[in-house]
C-alpha cells in the first residue's frame, strides 16, 4: 500500500479511536445521550471515508450514494449531538430537512444530471450549512461560560470550513471540471480516480478534515469534562431529599443575586414545619421524610427559575425572591403556607395536616446575607410562639391567621 494511501487512512482510524473514546465516557455518563450521538458520528464517518477509499462498493454510483448517505448521517448525528448538549434538540427536523435535501440533490447529479463538481459542492456546502445553522441555535446560550463560548466557536469556524475550503480548492483544481467530460468520453476509469486522488481538493480535504475533526474532538471532550465537574458541583449544592439547594448552595447563588442590580428588591422567605419531631418521633423517620419531601416539591414548583431556593437544614426552608418586595413576598408566603395545608400524606393519620410558621425579610441597603437570613430567622421565632401557622413579616405587613393545627 502506497505512503499516500496509507496518510488518507488515518482519517478513518483516528474517528474510530475518537469514536472509542467517546463510548466510554458514554458508558460511565449514560444520561448524557448526546456523548452517544458522538459516537455513531465518529463511527459513521470512518466507515463512509473506508467505503470511499476503498471502493466498497465498486460500482462508482452506487460508492457515491452510500458513501454520501453515511457522511450525511454522520454530521447529522454531530451536529445534533453538539445541539442537544445546548438543550436545543428541537431543531432536529430541520437537519433531517437538509440532509434529505443533500441526498436527493446527490442522487439528481448522479443519476440524472451526472455532474461531479455540483455533487462536491452539493455535499460540502450542504454540511457547512448544517454546521451554520447549529451555530446559530446556540449562539444565545454560547456565552454562559468559556467552554460554551469555545465550543460555539469551534462550530462556526468548522461550519465555515466547507466553503472556504471547498471553493479554493475547486479554483484550484480544474481538472476535477473535466472528469465528466473524460467518463463520457470512455476514459480509463484507474486514470480517472488518480486523477481525481492528486487534485488539490482531494488533498486538502483529507487533511482538513484530520485536523479539525481532532480539534472538534478535542473541543467536544473538553465541554463533556466541563459539564462533569459542573455536575459534580452541583451534586455538592443539592439537598438530595427534597431536589432544592442545600446550605452551600443556597448561600452561593444568594450572593449572586445579592450581587446584580437587576435582582433588586429582594426578600427572603425563612420557613420552618411545625411540631416536626412529633412527626418523626410518631411516625418514624421514613413519613419524616416524605413531609420534607413533598415540602420541596411543592417550594420547587412555586419559585421561578430567577429565585434561590433551598432546604437550610433540618425542617427549615428558605427562598430568596428577586424583584419582589416584602408584600409581594408575603403573597408568595401565603400561597405556599395555604398549599401546604391543603396537601394530604398518605403515611399520616386521616385528617392530618402538615403547617408551616413564616418569617418574611426584605434586604435593606448595604445588609449581607447573614445579617438577612437572621431577621428572618426571628420572624419564623416569633410566628411560632404567636400560634404557629402563619407569616409575619418585618415591615408590618398582614399577619396569615392561624387556621388549627394537625400532625404539623
Amino acid at each position: 500500500m502506497s505512503e499516500g494511501r496509507l496518510y488518507l487512512l488515518a482519517g478513518p482510524a483516528i474517528s474510530l479511536i475518537v469514536a472509542c473514546v467517546f463510548l466510554l465516557v458514554w458508558l460511565h455518563h449514560r444520561e448524557r445521550r448526546h456523548v452517544l450521538l458522538f459516537v455513531v458520528a465518529f463511527c459513521a464517518y470512518s466507515i463512509a471515508a473506508l467505503s470511499q477509499l476503498l471502493w466498497i462498493p465498486p460500482d462508482v454510483g452506487l460508492n457515491t450514494m452510500v458513501s454520501g448517505l453515511i457522511y450525511t448521517f454522520s454530521i447529522f448525528c454531530l451536529v445534533e449531538g453538539v445541539m442537544a448538549r445546548f438543550g436545543k434538540a428541537r431543531a432536529a427536523p430541520v437537519l433531517a430537512a437538509v440532509a434529505v435535501l443533500i441526498l436527493g440533490l446527490l442522487s439528481y447529479f448522479m443519476y440524472v444530471d451526472r455532474n461531479l463538481v455540483a455533487r462536491i459542492y452539493v455535499q460540502n456546502f450542504g454540511y457547512g450549512f448544517m454546521f451554520l445553522f447549529a451555530a446559530v441555535q446556540i449562539f444565545k446560550v454560547s456565552g454562559r461560560r468559556m467552554v460554551d463560548r469555545i465550543l460555539f466557536w469551534v462550530v462556526l469556524v468548522f461550519g465555515l470550513h466547507f466553503f472556504g475550503r471547498t471553493v479554493l480548492t475547486m479554483a484550484l483544481s480544474p481538472e476535477l471540471f473535466a472528469l465528466d467530460r473524460m467518463r463520457a468520453e470512455g476514459a480509463d476509469r484507474n486514470a480517472m480516480v488518480l486523477l481525481f486522488a492528486r487534485s488539490a481538493f482531494w488533498q486538502v480535504l483529507n487533511f482538513s478534515l484530520l485536523v479539525s475533526g481532532l480539534l472538534v474532538a478535542l473541543a467536544l471532550l473538553g465541554a463533556i469534562a466541563a459539564d462533569a465537574m459542573d455536575e459534580l458541583k452541583r451534586q455538592g449544592s443539592i439537598d438530595p431529599l427534597t431536589g432544592l439547594a442545600n446550605r452551600r448552595g443556597f448561600d452561593e447563588r444568594a450572593r449572586e443575586l445579592m450581587a446584580r442590580k437587576e435582582s433588586h428588591p429582594l426578600s427572603l422567605v425563612y420557613f420552618d414545619i411545625d411540631r416536626f419531631k412529633v412527626v418523626n418521633d410518631s411516625f418514624g423517620h421514613a413519613t419524616g421524610d416524605l413531609v420534607l419531601a413533598t415540602v420541596g416539591g411543592l417550594v420547587a414548583r412555586a419559585v421561578t427559575p430567577r429565585d434561590a431556593a433551598a432546604r437550610r437544614g433540618g425542617e427549615e426552608f428558605v427562598v430568596l425572591l428577586a424583584r419582589t418586595g416584602a408584600r409581594s413576598a408575603f403573597r408568595f408566603a401565603e400561597r405556599v403556607r395555604a398549599e401546604l395545608r391543603r396537601t394530604p400524606f398518605a403515611m399520616l393519620p386521616p385528617g392530618a395536616i402538615v403547617t408551616a410558621s413564616f418569617g418574611i425579610a426584605e434586604r435593606r441597603p448595604g445588609e449581607d446575607l447573614a445579617d438577612l437570613l437572621h431577621r428572618a430567622d426571628q420572624l419564623v421565632y416569633a410566628a411560632k410562639h404567636a400560634g404557629r401557622d402563619r407569616i409575619l413579616a418585618d415591615d408590618a405587613a398582614p399577619v396569615a391567621s392561624s387556621v388549627g393545627h394537625g400532625a404539623g
